[in-house]
């Protein structure tokens, strides 16, 4: 099964067919065609959670704030509040992302947004221009990382993890991260004397603030009625949504009724592009779990080494390798019906934390070719090249492992929020 997923992902075979042929595997070798219904049934099983609805409610929202024009609101709100820090403007850059990161959940709506306005006018200042490129990539990243997080909804709703409980893990690793690259940023800005801005009056932290109020209360929507209990992540996605729609076409008028068939377009496409590889992978995890096939991959692991320590290194060292040549999403659907089984049963890992290690292991791919999300879409917003940007973001992608690490050897910082707010871990 794993070989013949392995050969056709290089061969360019799409993922979801790559995953349904492989599961096929197994009813053939145990001559059960007749019960081949089981696969269906299981594929439609994926498809029908409760929790996908989160997917294109969300998506829709991102899309729509997007369009809407809040950039220039938010990046006027981090300069106000770190622009007068050494590098302002590149330190803006990871504050507006954190901002962002509420809105869309996707790094890509992330490069778009931000790379168009703040690469130009971070080289406009002094900045080298692939160091701009490489800060937008890496700021990027905290997307996946933060509520309304697409890849939290896909992973809590494929595997049955509480996604607002994976929502409050990935707010405190969202803001370690964030802080991590501050202090990258900083150093960064020292070394080469970049310039710094004027520090913004009261007054003027006070406009920048009133000025993108409204897009900065979507996050505060999701992330306070989840957090306290008030609706689900898949009514709160339906809340992000409506509100979005009310803020793009009545309150800024930046996108016109005509316009609106487009962006539901949009959000349709790519959620039927998730949900397609969501339910096979359904049907992948269900014959993964009958074959026993974590137990096996966990054994043969064990050749190497019974050190738990040499075992999650190997582990770690597996999932960045993927992350280099496959998406995160499609990583979570294909690895964790494998590695979370290994986490929970053999380490010891809770659901979310284990969901959590996966996820930010497999985003260190986000920076590093020849895959890397964020840096292709950098590179092509930016029109930049490939080699430039990984040879000045380097020192991110160091920080992003050390960051995946910390995640998978220390429980607390997946668990400390979601166990004091009562959430099923």
């Amino acid at each position: 099964m794993l070989i013949i997923l392995v050969l056709l992902i290089l061969l360019s075979f799409p993922v979801f067919a790559a995953l349904g042929i492989s599961t096929l595997v197994h009813y053939f070798d145990t001559g059960r065609l007749g019960v081949l219904v089981v696969l269906f049934q299981q594929t439609f099983r994926g498809l029908t959670s409760f929790s996908f609805l989160a997917v294109p409610m969300f998506m829709l929202a991102g899309n729509l704030m997007t369009r809407g024009g809040i950039t220039d609101r938010l990046i006027k709100l981090a300069s106000s509040v770190v622009g007068h820090f050494v590098g302002g403007l590149a330190q803006v850059n990871v504050l507006v992302s954190l901002f962002f990161a509420g809105i869309s959940g996707s790094a890509h709506a992330d490069v778009a947004a931000i790379g168009t306005v703040l690469i130009p006018a971070m080289e406009k200042e002094g900045y080298d221009r692939d160091f701009a490129g490489a800060l937008t990539a890496a700021s990027a990243v905290l997307s996946p990382l933060l509520p309304p997080s697409i890849v939290m909804v896909v992973y809590g709703a494929t595997f049955g993890v509480s996604i607002s409980s994976l929502f409050a893990a990935g707010l405190t690793i969202g803001l370690v991260l964030a802080l991590s690259q501050m202090l990258t940023t900083y150093a960064i800005c020292k070394y080469h004397r970049y310039p710094s801005n004027p520090r913004a009056s009261l007054k003027e932290v006070f406009y920048a603030f009133r000025q993108a109020l409204i897009p900065l209360a979507m996050p505060a929507i999701i992330i306070g009625g989840i957090l306290g209990g008030v609706f689900t992540a898949t009514e709160a996605s339906a809340v992000a949504a409506l509100y979005a729609l009310v803020v793009a076409v009545f309150v800024y008028r930046t996108v016109k009724v005509r316009e609106l068939f487009d962006v539901f377009l949009s959000s349709a496409r790519t959620t039927a592009a998730i949900v397609i590889l969501a339910g096979l992978a359904r049907a992948f995890s269900y014959v993964v779990a009958r074959r026993n096939i974590p137990d096996r991959v966990m054994t043969g692991i064990l050749g190497f080494s019974s050190n738990p320590v040499v075992l999650l290194g190997l582990i770690l060292v597996t999932l960045v390798i993927a992350g280099m040549f496959v998406d995160r999403t499609t990583n979570v659907l294909l690895f964790t019906p494998i590695v979370a089984p290994i986490l929970i049963t053999h380490f010891g890992f809770s659901s979310v934390h284990a969901g959590m290690s996966i996820i930010m292991a497999l985003g260190v791919g986000h920076l590093t070719p020849p895959v890397g999300g964020t840096l292709l879409t950098t590179a092509l917003i930016g029109n930049l090249s490939v080699e430039g940007l990984t040879r000045r973001g380097w020192p991110y992608i160091v920080g992003l492992i050390v960051i995946a690490v910390l995640v998978l050897a220390v429980p607390q910082l997946s668990e400390v929020l979601p166990r004091s707010l009562g959430m099923r871990l």
